[in-house]
């Protein structure tokens, strides 16, 4: 054997760099997120008591059947609502004269009550969510 002739072994080398790389993003990203969950602000939100009836003066139904209703009367679509609730509401300024209960089958998806939502508060009417409480409630 000749002990003065190279071997032919492949240079073998670790590539630390993208690892160090990896590990200082890492610690950044714990950091700025560590950062900001300090400086939550905490909101007590009111709690307001449940009420059994309201006094709004005018209602919005959607039923399961996707029928529209604005104070009891049949709504055509989306536009028509619109139009029945500027002509209620104008020359009314005060938010209890602007509010708008608005009823719907608890079944509905959004897509389809979406659209009287927005005829709604188009029509400058402010938005009050009715849904069916409980029956242990005590009336």
């Amino acid at each position: 054997m000749n002990v003065g002739a190279k071997r032919n072994r492949p240079l073998v080398e670790s590539q630390m760099i993208s690892l160090a790389d990896i590990a200082f993003l890492l610690i950044f990203f714990f950091l700025l997120t560590s950062a900001f969950m300090k400086d939550r602000v905490k909101v007590d939100l009111p709690i307001l008591p449940r009420m059994l009836k309201t006094s709004v003066p005018h209602s919005v139904t959607l039923d399961k059947s996707k029928q529209i209703t604005f104070d009891g009367e049949v709504v055509t679509g989306k536009d028509d609502l619109e139009g029945r609730v500027k002509s209620a509401l104008s020359g009314k300024t005060k938010p209890e004269e602007l509010e708008i209960r608005f009823k719907c089958d608890k079944t509905m998806q959004f897509k389809d009550y979406r659209p009287v939502i927005e005829a709604i508060s188009s029509g400058g009417g402010i938005i009050a969510i009715i849904h069916d409480t409980p029956s242990t409630v005590s009336k």
